[in-house]
């Protein structure tokens, strides 16, 4: 019979990244959740030959001490939660404990910070799980953290990531969630050094344009409502305006970007009459519930969610949307007046984008 071993701290970090670091895309979805729970207001997102090479995610939110950078990469260490009553009313988009640790485990990860009240700015390094010290180190505010040769040390996950351009495509689609999602943000992402998109925060029909064009804005309803103690707001298309796949389709509960099947099957099914065969409608679509309502702590990637109700869930989505497109007259409170934003006139289509809208 084989004996029982405890592994290696270094195996097992790298074990748990192969569930929360998947490829490129996932650990710079952590990173940008990160500077989101910080208060960033503004975002730069940097990457190299799909994030392979290097990812970095530079913002202006309150830093860290210089004390607990090496915390930071410490295994379940986190700043969001402090005891187990907190799961069951999660704020943050982070609170696993789990990202910087299995990043920087298959990686070689350099953080630099600055917490509002310090003097100075400190570094830290880690690589392949090993943590440097913190130094002393010049930085403005917020929070730089570069991730370089990404699965460096894990020849098995690196082996089974797509192209350069392929993760690219990955990353980019990210991206648009969290600048959909955050409107009040103002994002710049830049691949290759060369500048796909830029949002100004200051509106969700100011993000839309951003990733999708002016013309997104004729083509789409505006809806602002709430049902069943569920608030929802966000764009659906018209009936016309139809996708030859999902990739159109985002879903932000309480502002995290996630997959729910419930939501899914409520907004297909509200489009059942109007949709030719293989399309997909699409939706930008914010749900607003209690905390307590919702179980984010089903994977560690906190993509997806459970309600505590899906009938609930189901029916409101359902009757809000199927409202708008049958024309009822309770439609006329649900669709509202696009928010008006800081666009100027001039300012019609994104700077170049990946979507082939």
């Amino acid at each position: 019979m084989s004996r029982i071993n405890v592994l290696d701290s270094f195996v097992f970090n790298r074990i748990s990244a192969g569930e929360v670091v998947e490829r490129p895309c996932s650990a710079l979805k952590e990173l940008i959740e990160n500077a989101i729970d910080a208060n960033a207001k503004t975002i730069k997102i940097d990457i190299l030959d799909g994030g392979i090479t290097s990812i970095s995610v530079t913002d202006d939110g309150d830093g860290i001490l210089k004390e607990d950078l090496k915390k930071a990469l410490l295994p379940h260490a986190t700043s969001k939660i402090s005891s187990a009553e907190d799961l069951f009313s999660i704020k943050t988009l982070g609170f696993r404990g789990e990202a910087l640790a299995s990043i920087a485990a298959v990686s070689e990860t350099i953080i630099i910070s600055k917490e509002k009240e310090s003097e100075n700015g400190a570094k830290i390094t880690a690589k392949g799980g090993v943590i440097g010290e913190a130094e002393d180190y010049p930085f403005n505010k917020g929070t730089k953290i570069t991730v370089n040769s990404l699965f460096y040390n894990t020849p098995a996950r690196f082996k089974f990531l797509k192209s350069k351009k392929g993760e690219e495509a990955e990353i980019t689609n990210v991206v648009l969630r969290y600048i959909l999602g955050n409107p009040e943000i103002s994002f710049i992402y830049n691949v290759d050094n060369k500048t796909v998109y830029q949002s100004f925060g200051d509106g969700i029909e100011s993000a839309m344009i951003s990733v999708y064009g002016a013309k997104i804005l004729d083509d789409t309803f505006y809806l602002s409502t709430e049902k069943n103690g569920i608030k929802l707001s966000g764009y659906i298309g018209k009936h016309y305006f139809t996708k030859p796949n999902r990739t159109y389709q985002s879903l932000f509960v309480n502002g995290r970007y996630v997959f729910n099947q419930t939501v899914s099957s409520a907004v297909s099914n509200a489009y059942g009459s109007y949709l030719m065969k293989r399309q997909y409608p699409f939706y930008v679509l914010n749900l607003s519930l209690p905390y307590e309502a919702v179980d984010v702590n089903v994977h560690p990637s906190k993509t997806e969610v459970r309600f505590s109700d899906n009938q609930i869930v189901y029916g409101s989505v359902y009757s809000v949307i199927s409202k708008i497109l049958d024309g009822s007259s309770e439609a006329v409170e649900i669709v509202k007046d696009s928010p008006v934003t800081k666009i100027q006139k001039s300012y019609e289509k994104p700077i170049e984008t990946k979507i082939d809208y």
